[in-house]
């Protein structure tokens, strides 16, 4: 029996490796090109992007580690059920439930990982990429530099050009920006002269023209026939242009814009530690929605490991199916029952946050139900040692196609 286990407890390890790499890959996919463009576009060090790629990890565990449970579970029994291992098994004594043994294992090891990350990775992944953040900041400062007689156009929402820049580089001659940060105005920037001037304690550039004008230019304004005179009741356009002379004019450039977006700076109540969990839900009164916000991240991170559990003991009879449900069967309903489970997870969340459901009952009833599903299947299996899937799906309206009939 210990050798079954062993062999049992190795497939899962080494499905459960494999799907997790995978899914993870996947997630990192639609962030390539975000680091990709941090190296080559803006100038930042590929070690700094490794660190704030690193720092991303307890956050992308947390997301495939209960799929990669789950579909790991699915795989191996699937296969032990398709190569007859499993009627093996159990025809040398080893009964289903005794099978179960090592899914229980890779259970628990995973629900361990999850509130590990849980408790300690989601705090250090924000600390991490705050910092990480502050030293793009910082190096794209120290590196931000202009050549002449090229546009740039590496801030957004500005874009200038430098005919000619002086040998010592700090002063520079016949400038041009086009600034459309501001929403329904364009401004146009000519000035004979300029300096750039970088912050070395924080992540902030100027660039200080002198002698100059300023062009703005706003979206047409829709005028009246009474202001305008007008006695055939039409509506006339008229456009906003103004110009404007100075002899010294600031011009800020927010680096932190091309490096990400600011509410990425913000801090979650998911990242906070147990402790400053329960601190901030001393600051606010009792049935509120921001106390019930800050109730429902304590309750889940206690709830959420526990799924990686209740996933691996699921994924066990739905892989030990019969012809009829064909070898996918099992797959294809934990895919829809994940869907499901996430979907009744959010519902049940923002009803909670809004006082309609105890905050217990929102975090816990996904998980008992899920169990009690999970309970269902491991029961049937161990009885018939096969789970008709496509049975199982089609017996809450076999009553109407028997009433047809």
């Amino acid at each position: 029996m210990k050798t079954l286990h062993r062999y049992i407890l190795g497939e899962l390890v080494s499905y459960l490796l494999i799907t997790l790499f995978f899914l993870t890959f996947i997630l990192l996919l639609h962030k390539m090109l975000q680091f990709t463009d941090l190296v080559v576009n803006r100038g930042i060090p590929l070690s700094i992007v490794a660190q704030f790629l690193f720092a991303a990890l307890p956050v992308l565990l947390l997301v495939t580690l209960p799929m990669s449970t789950l579909i790991s579970s699915i795989m191996v029994f699937s296969r032990l059920s398709s190569d007859s291992e499993s009627l093996a098994m159990t025809a040398s004594g080893m009964t289903f439930y005794s099978q179960l043994i090592p899914v229980g294992v890779v259970g628990i090891a995973t629900a361990l990982l999850s509130g590990f990350l849980m408790m300690f990775g989601l705090p250090w992944s924000q600390d991490t990429t705050l910092e990480v953040r502050r030293q793009m900041l910082h190096s794209r400062v120290a590196t931000f530099d202009l050549q002449e007689q090229v546009f740039h156009d590496g801030f957004d929402g500005i874009m200038f050009y430098v005919r000619e820049i002086e040998p010592s580089g700090k002063a520079m001659k016949g400038i041009m920006v086009s600034d459309t940060r501001e929403a329904g105005k364009n401004r146009v920037i000519f000035a004979d002269r300029g300096m750039l001037i970088k912050s070395a304690t924080s992540a902030k550039v100027w660039l200080r023209l002198t002698r100059g004008t300023v062009h703005t230019i706003s979206e047409p304004e829709q005028v009246s026939s009474r202001k305008t005179g007008a006695h055939d009741g039409s509506s006339r356009s008229r456009n906003n242009y103004q110009i404007a002379r100075f002899g010294n004019y600031d011009l800020n450039f927010d680096l932190t814009k091309t490096i990400g977006k600011t509410k990425a700076l913000r801090r979650s109540l998911r990242s906070y530690p147990l402790h400053e969990l329960r601190n901030k839900l001393m600051e606010h009164e009792p049935g509120t929605s921001r106390y019930n916000a800050i109730l429902v991240e304590l309750y889940k991170k206690f709830a959420v490991p526990f799924t990686c559990l209740i996933l691996a003991f699921l994924g066990a009879p739905l892989g030990v199916q019969n012809r009829r449900s064909g070898r996918h069967g099992g797959f294809a309903l934990s895919l829809g029952v994940l869907i499901l489970y996430y979907l009744f997870v959010t519902f049940a969340e923002g009803m909670a946050e809004n006082g309609q459901i105890g905050v217990a009952v929102a975090v816990w009833s996904p998980n008992v139900l899920l169990a009690l599903l999970a309970g269902y299947l491991v029961r049937t299996a161990g009885l018939r040692n096969t789970i008709d899937i496509r049975g199982l799906f089609l017996k809450p309206f076999s009553p109407f196609g028997r009433s047809k009939s």
